[in-house]
């Protein structure tokens, strides 16, 4: 009987040691701190999504999601015909413009020209009317002293009459020389209002051109922008619309990611945000990659909180709010794609 009893009391000592070993392994287990942090992340890109300044029908997109395009190339057209007859006329507004520009210059040259002539005219008019002044002076004084001679008898009539003659013939020339000069100032006055007209012509068809050049620029510009070019290298990730379709301004046609500048993006709950740092190297993985791991190292960390991931309902604990973190692949940029989910792996800090 006390033997029974003694091995009940060693089995119980048994059980009672096995208790206490298990429990203190969970109990180092649970509050051992975790070696790394585990998340998924979605690979994003630097993207642009195309759409048009003006409204307009698709007349034709070059490719398809998956195909590859380089900075520069055209991705898509919209119909222009309507716009290719306005720079049409709007061109021909330009070369009408400047024809009447060269016309009214060459009539503001001759009219100048023509004016140089009459200013010429005007001098050579005033020196013979000097001359002719001289002259007559000249004969007056003859006419008189002819007169004064003929009183005391010393000349005859007729040499008196041709003093007189002479005289009048002079005072005839100065008169009409002086009349010459009246008629030349006349028609310069004249051509200096119809060069001022002239030239008010030619400021206005000038202005005429620059707005007929103005016009022809807002027309090409908006042919211009019936084509659309992507200004990035990259792959389409979405196409939005065929031809045929009828497209707004600001309307997303097309949507090209860069890979050449991809990373992981995930949204790290604000408890763990302390325990990493910019450049820290942590692992990815791939789900369709089994046993297959990269380097990653970490660009960005958000330094606002996003939307709650687990809201208080209970009025009794805080609302948990995740951070943006970025990470660039270091090595095998080409396995990633947009849009592919990652696995990461952070590794703990103390």
């Amino acid at each position: 009987m006390k033997e029974v009893k003694n091995k009940k009391i060693i089995a119980l000592i048994l059980i009672i040691v096995c208790i206490l070993t298990v429990s203190v392994i969970l109990y180092l287990r649970i509050s051992k701190p975790s070696e790394y942090t585990e998340t998924t992340g979605i690979v994003e890109g630097r993207e642009v999504n195309l759409s048009p300044k003006l409204p307009g029908r698709i007349s034709g997109i070059c490719c398809k999601e998956g195909d590859n395009v380089r900075a520069g190339d055209i991705v898509a057209r919209l119909e222009s015909a309507d716009i290719n007859a306005l720079v049409n006329e709007a061109n021909a507004s330009v070369e009408s413009a400047r024809a009447d520009v060269k016309a009214a210059s060459a009539t503001v040259e001759n009219y100048r020209a023509g004016l140089s002539g009459i200013e010429a005219d005007i001098k050579n008019a005033e020196a013979e009317s000097e001359r002719a002044k001289a002259l007559m002076d000249d004969a007056m004084r003859q006419m008189k002293r002819a007169k004064e001679l003929y009183e005391k008898g010393f000349i005859a009539k007729a040499e008196e009459d041709t003093a007189t003659t002479n005289f009048e013939a002079a005072m005839a020339t100065f008169k009409a020389s002086t009349e010459k000069i009246k008629s030349l100032l006349a028609h310069r006055d004249a051509s200096l209002s119809i060069l001022s007209a002239s030239i008010s012509q030619l400021k206005s068809v000038k202005a005429r051109l620059k707005q007929a050049e103005a016009n022809l620029s807002y027309q090409e510009a908006h042919l211009s922008d019936t084509i659309i070019k992507t200004p990035i290298s990259g792959v389409v990730v979405f196409k939005a619309m065929e031809p045929g379709e009828y497209v707004s301004p600001g309307i997303t046609i097309l949507t090209i990611v860069d890979l050449a500048d991809l990373w992981v993006r995930i949204d790290l709950e604000e408890s763990y945000i302390g325990r990493i740092s910019l450049g820290d190297v942590v692992r990815l993985s791939i789900a369709g990659m089994p046993g297959r791991f990269f380097n990653g190292r970490i660009i960005e960390i958000g330094k606002l909180g996003d939307f709650a991931t687990q809201k208080d309902v209970t009025r009794g604990r805080q609302d948990i709010k995740t951070f943006r973190v970025r990470i660039k692949p270091i090595e095998d940029m080409e396995v990633f794609k947009p849009g592919m989910t990652v696995n990461v792996r952070i590794p703990s800090k103390p």
